[in-house]
């Protein structure tokens, strides 16, 4: 399918004052979750004729490499998917040397998308919720509620409205 979104007014200020724009988010509605390890496994034993057990023994234990990795001070590199990296803070202090290794911690883990994995998904499909089910009708263009209803019979009885 694709990606669902919404659409959502957005207020800010301008030198000429307040300017409201409507954007593009994503739908909060979507399954948490998406698709698990044993979805995942699924999918690539059949592409790579390993079976699924072995596959999903290695999803399994993929996490707990990672994380000995990252605490041994590297960033974990899948090519074709991205990187993983641990960044760390600490609280301010005057001076440089009161910055001791107690001090720190880590502020997050976080993923740097390969490049042309970014550009892969950025080709995916995109389907606005109809506007009609969360904006009131008094909003929305007479042509918008004409569209959504035919396209809402459309979906319902596999025909278009004559």
């Amino acid at each position: 399918m694709g990606l669902i979104y919404l659409v959502r007014k957005k207020r800010f200020s301008t030198v000429e004052g307040f300017k409201e724009l409507y954007y593009a988010v994503q739908k909060k509605l979507q399954k948490r979750g998406g698709k698990n390890e044993n979805d995942l496994a699924d999918m690539l034993s059949s592409q790579s004729g390993r079976s699924k057990g072995d596959v999903l023994s290695i999803l399994t234990d993929l996490p707990k490499v990672m994380e000995e990795i990252l605490k041994s001070g590297e960033s974990v590199t899948i090519r074709g998917l991205g990187s993983f990296h641990a960044a760390v803070t600490s609280d301010g202090f005057e001076h440089p040397e009161d910055v001791l290794p107690h001090e720190v911690r880590l502020s997050r883990v976080y993923f740097v998308a390969d490049r042309r994995f970014t550009n892969r998904v950025g080709k995916m499909k995109f389907f606005r919720y109809p506007l009609s089910k969360y904006f009131p009708k008094s909003a929305l263009r007479a042509e918008t509620l004409v569209k959504e209803a035919e396209e809402e019979f459309e979906e319902d009885f596999g025909q278009g409205v004559e």
